[in-house]
């Protein structure tokens, strides 16, 4: 079905998901550059919900990385090693989501529960995490949202079969919605509380992840049994 993709556009797509998972771990200064409203970043994006999706789109990143390997070595070579890979891969995510699971809800009960500490563990929590930066996370949301528009985009121009593509195009939809999600929780509450709900969107992102990487988890298992049989 991809004999006739169109290279330049697939390769374009393939940067922009690498994009994607850079601005959201804030390891990319070159986006700063794009206006003065993203000098920011170049820094750790501010709260869970950003990182969080970080996860989720290098699922995404890595699913179009290797159908680029399948064209430059042909699908019969890489689909022998893809299963073992994937496996490998998606066994050391899903135990790191997990781990931010847990770190996120511990996160959290520690806040809720200092807020409702009257007076001293308010005072604490105000001290903290009442000072959330939004304008600085809005301006990577919508850097994020518009690379991975843009990312599908080419995708679609490299090749239109990829739209029959039942699973990329499910974490694709999903990653969209992660965004959608965390935009929504950060702008919901007053800014004092806005480090709760980030929190809160990234526990719901890392259980996207989660689900995606047993879906992974599966097909890698699935591709190891046939390729030994």
């Amino acid at each position: 079905m991809l004999e006739d993709l169109r290279k330049p556009f697939f390769v374009a797509a393939l940067i922009l998901a690498l994009l994607t998972v850079l601005v959201e771990l804030g390891s990319i200064g070159a986006v700063a550059q794009v206006s003065s409203a993203a000098a920011q970043l170049g820094a750790p994006m501010p709260g869970e919900g950003i990182p969080s999706m970080a996860m989720l789109d290098g699922l995404l990143f890595y699913a179009v990385l290797m159908m680029g390997i399948a064209q430059l070595v042909g699908a019969r070579i890489e689909g022998r090693i893809a299963g073992i890979i994937t496996l490998i891969v998606s066994l050391l995510l899903l135990l790191a989501a997990i781990v931010m699971v847990f770190k996120e809800l511990a996160l959290l009960i520690l806040m809720v529960s200092l807020l409702l500490a009257v007076p001293f563990g308010t005072i604490a929590y105000f001290t903290m995490w009442s000072g959330f930066k939004t304008g600085d996370a809005a301006v990577a949301l919508s850097i994020i949202m518009f690379l991975k528009l843009a990312f599908a985009v080419c995708l679609v121009l490299a090749q239109q079969g990829f739209l029959k593509m039942k699973g990329l195009m499910l974490i694709i939809l999903t990653s969209l919605l992660a965004n959608l999600v965390v935009s929504f929780l950060q702008g919901l509450v007053p800014v004092f509380l806005v480090y709760i709900t980030d929190d809160i969107a990234g526990i719901v992102v890392c259980i996207l992840a989660i689900i995606w990487l047993i879906v992974y988890l599966i097909g890698s298992v699935v591709s190891i049994v046939k390729a030994i049989t």
